[in-house]
Formats: structure tokens, sequence, C-alpha cells
């Protein structure tokens, strides 16, 4: 026996298990799938995949509170580094159900994974000014760290190097505008075109929305994964927002140029298909 989050695991079945599951290309077979509804029973493995800046680790810790469920990370890495859901770790909590926050992107392999499990992905975004302004304040702090500009502490699509440090504001949302928008404007596309051809079933939330009108939001996420019967409790709700540190609303608008504002924009013009406006772009 093993130990993962005060979760004990006999290794033999879980080991058959992944063996089993990663059949045809390391999707899962239809045998394993109804194994996995079958063992999983009424639990949930919930995934907010959220763009970074967004509020998901508040969204995340309060589901955990509110379901009484274990937070769990289904990527296969522990740090804010991975973009797709882990097999192994999938299989591991899908019997005792979960509460994961990821910056995974909308590919056809997570798409398949979340079918095979159950999930149905909170999807949660934020406006992109404002994104970027917090990105490049969570640079500031994290400069101050230790293990800065190890990997250890960052983001995948913006690798924190020690010389940034001396950067000007103004030329650090430069780099973030070049590096990471990219990055965000495959998030919103990917996800886009999974939901359009229903790949899966998601309910997109905005940060401005969650923060604006909290219990109506979190009751409509409740109910859209299956758990209305869950009571949204007043004391813990007001605890939880206390002690989070909310974002101001709007003030990329007036942080940013309107030069760099048009360049943010440059990236989605290649989507002319595509409304980002609900999306904060």
């Amino acid at each position: 026996m093993y130990s993962v989050s005060n979760i004990e695991v006999d290794a033999v079945p879980f080991l058959d298990t992944v063996t089993r599951a990663a059949a045809r290309d390391g999707l899962v077979s239809e045998e394993a799938r109804l194994h996995f509804d079958k063992e999983r029973g009424d639990k949930k493995l919930i995934v907010v995949a959220a763009v970074p800046r967004s509020g998901s680790t508040f969204l995340a810790n309060t589901l955990c509170e509110l379901t009484k469920l274990p937070y769990f990370r289904l990527s296969s890495g522990h740090s804010t580094n991975e973009h797709d859901l882990y097999l192994p770790a999938l299989c591991l909590m899908n019997r005792y159900g979960c509460v994961s926050q990821l910056h995974v992107k909308g590919t056809f392999h997570n798409a398949a994974l979340m079918r095979t499990f159950g999930i149905k992905p909170i999807l949660l975004v934020r406006q992109i000014d404002d994104v970027v302004v917090s990105l490049m304040h969570d640079l500031r702090q994290k400069a101050q760290m230790p293990d800065f500009g190890t990997g250890l502490n960052g983001y995948s699509f913006l690798w924190q190097d020690p010389s940034t440090k001396d950067m000007t504001d103004e030329r650090l949302i430069d780099m973030i505008i070049d590096l990471a928008i990219p990055w965000f404007a495959n998030y919103y596309v990917s996800w886009y075109r999974l939901c359009e051809q229903g790949a899966v079933e998601a309910l997109w939330v905005t940060y401005e929305k969650m923060m604006g009108d909290k219990e109506v939001t979190l009751r409509e996420i409740l109910d859209f994964l299956g758990l209305p019967e869950i009571d949204i409790d007043r004391d813990l709700l007001d605890r939880r927002y206390s002690t989070f540190r909310e974002g101001r609303r709007g003030r990329g608008s007036w942080i940013l140029s309107a030069e760099q504002r048009a360049r943010i924009r440059a990236h989605f013009s290649y989507y002319p298909g595509i409304d980002f406006g609900k999306y904060g772009v």
C-alpha cells in the first residue's frame, strides 16, 4: 500500500487499471469507461480549467469546502506548468473524487479523458487586459521568492528569468504580450472549438461575474456539476471571500497603452469567426 494526499491505494489494482485504460494510443476503451463509471459511483472529478490570474485558486478551494472533496492536481506535475490531464492521476482519484485547478487546454486528448471520467470542466476566464496587468504584478511578487527563475513557481508559457527583475513595468508588459498572449489565444480557441463541436460539456464562467454575484455564480456551478442538493453556507462564503485578494477589475484599460491593447487583440484577429467579446477579449 502507498499513500497519496492521505489516501491509501492498493498498488496492483491501480496499476492494472492504468494499463487497461491506456489502450488505444493512450486513450480509453469502452470497457474501461464502464469500469470507471462503476468505480466512481456518485463521486465527482471537478476540473477548473482556468486561465492564470482568474481567481481559480479561490474557486477550487471554495468548491473543496462546499463538496467536501479533496484537492488534487490531475496533471503530470505538481506545478502550474502542465496543460494536459494525466491518466494515472485520473485513475488514482476516480474512486474518491477531487477538485483540481489546472491550466489545461482544450485538446482532443483532454476531451476524450474528460468524457471517459465524467468530467464537465468549468472554464474560468478573465478580461484579458486585466490578466496582463495581473501577470505583471505576479512576476514582480515571484521575483522576491528564492526559487524564482527555476521553473518551480511559474508558467510554462512565460519563463521567469532573473533578468526580468530589472525590467520597467512597461517593458515587462511588452514581454508578456509577446510571449504569453499567444498561449491565451490558443486556450480560448481550443476550448471554443471543442464546445462548438460538442466534444465536451463545459461551463464558461468569467472572473467578473464570479466576483460580482458570488452566491448566484456558485449555485450555477454546482447545478452544472449535478450537485443541486449542496447548500451554500453564507458564513463559509463570507470567510472565503474575506481572505481572497480580489484584483481590481478594469485596471488594465487604464494601465495599458492603446498600442499595447491593440497588440493584444492582434493575436486574436486570426480567428474572425469567434466572438471573443464574451470572454473579456
